[in-house]
């Protein structure tokens, strides 16, 4: 195994797929994801077998940027409340009403009627009693379960709607005519059950909000990558007005999705051993991504190359697809910074997080799935 491998934070995901997991671990260790309670439990929908793999092997690791400690139980109350009583909040949370979280503006501009001052005073916490980056935290936590909670929920949905469509193809497949469109209910449910930008960005918010935040950060970690091409548009689009410079594309580099029948830890050995001279490519490339992309960059993004010719004999593309992770290096910024000021939305907060800052630059990944 190549010990040189960098650590990797998959971003706003609390509990990432197998789709990020997967090509992200081929060439970085351990893939990181953080979590907004320590010693949590996860929906069983989104617990692959996979994942555990990971985990138990190290080659995947949990972070809790802020540990809620002796208020943990406390916390998982108010999660139990909310499932047991969403038909009170419904309204509330389909108008994203989450008090701090869905406006630009403080705690003191939201509602007292909102989500979580109604979940907090059940339980007996006057908003009073707690600091306002403390309130910030505890909402931001909230929200990333909430979206643990959807995420789980649009599996189980999907489930369904998978075996009404073998239903639906056996039952009208004589009524199709031989160059007719397949009936299509299944098709249109699954299209409208996604998530819709405003949420999406709320998870940016309230993961930003908790990394940044939270008082058991982790400097080591090498580089952040998401699957959000939307996400990454924001931080390019934000960059400008924080700093003067130019951000970079200085790598492309070409993966496998999914591992098909083979087993992770022997295929991981075939590549790192067959690969070793581009593992030492790749140390050398993210010493100083500053530099700009050479010729051995544009390696590892090539359609024919020599890095896709040894993928394609350890992981052939017809059975385990391709995705191509795109890496921006954002010069003479701290990652806290950039998160907070791209999605944080919040000066107080911001000005304290720049006082933290040191790294030189952060690194940015988006993963990209290619059609076959």
């Amino acid at each position: 195994m190549n010990d040189k491998k960098k650590s990797v934070c998959v971003f706003p995901e609390t509990v990432p797929s197998d789709g990020i997991l997967f090509p992200l671990v081929q060439v970085f260790a351990p893939v990181v994801y953080c979590q907004a309670v320590e010693e949590d439990e996860i929906p069983v929908e989104l617990q692959s077998p996979f994942a555990k793999e990971l985990i138990a092997s190290g080659l995947g690791q949990i972070r809790v940027p802020s540990p809620l400690g002796e208020q943990r139980d406390r916390f998982l109350a108010l999660i139990g409340d909310l499932k047991n009583r969403r038909d009170d909040y419904a309204a509330q949370l389909k108008n994203l009403s989450l008090s701090g979280i869905g406006g630009g503006g403080g705690l003191r501009k939201e509602s007292k009627s909102s989500i979580i001052e109604n979940l907090l005073q059940s339980k007996g916490m006057e908003e009073r009693q707690l600091e306002e980056q403390e309130m910030l935290l505890w909402q931001a936590r909230l929200l990333l379960k909430l979206g643990e909670i959807f995420d789980s929920e649009q599996i189980t949905l999907q489930r369904e709607l998978d075996k009404i469509s073998e239903l639906e193809n056996g039952l009208f497949s004589e009524l199709r005519k031989e160059k007719g469109q397949p009936f299509s209910l299944t098709k249109a449910i699954s299209s409208a059950s996604g998530q819709d930008d405003s949420l999406h960005r709320l998870r940016l918010k309230a993961w930003s909000r908790l990394y940044c935040l939270g008082t058991d950060l982790q400097d080591e970690i090498g580089c952040f990558v998401t699957t959000n091409q939307d996400a990454v548009d924001l931080l390019l689009e934000n960059y400008g007005s924080l700093r003067e410079g130019v951000v970079q594309r200085f790598l492309q580099l070409m993966l496998p999705l999914q591992p098909g029948e083979r087993n992770l830890q022997s295929s991981l050995q075939e590549l790192q051993q067959r690969g070793a001279q581009f593992f030492t490519g790749l140390d050398d490339i993210f010493a100083d991504p500053t530099l700009g992309p050479d010729a051995q960059q544009e390696d590892f993004s090539a359609v024919d190359g020599a890095w896709a010719q040894l993928l394609e004999t350890v992981y052939p593309a017809a059975e385990c697809g391709r995705g191509r992770l795109h890496f921006y290096v954002f010069p003479r910024i701290d990652p806290r910074e950039l998160f907070m000021a791209t999605f944080g939305r919040d000066e107080e907060q911001l000005k304290q997080v720049q006082q933290q800052a040191g790294a030189n630059y952060t690194i940015i990944g988006w993963l990209e799935t290619l059609l076959p």
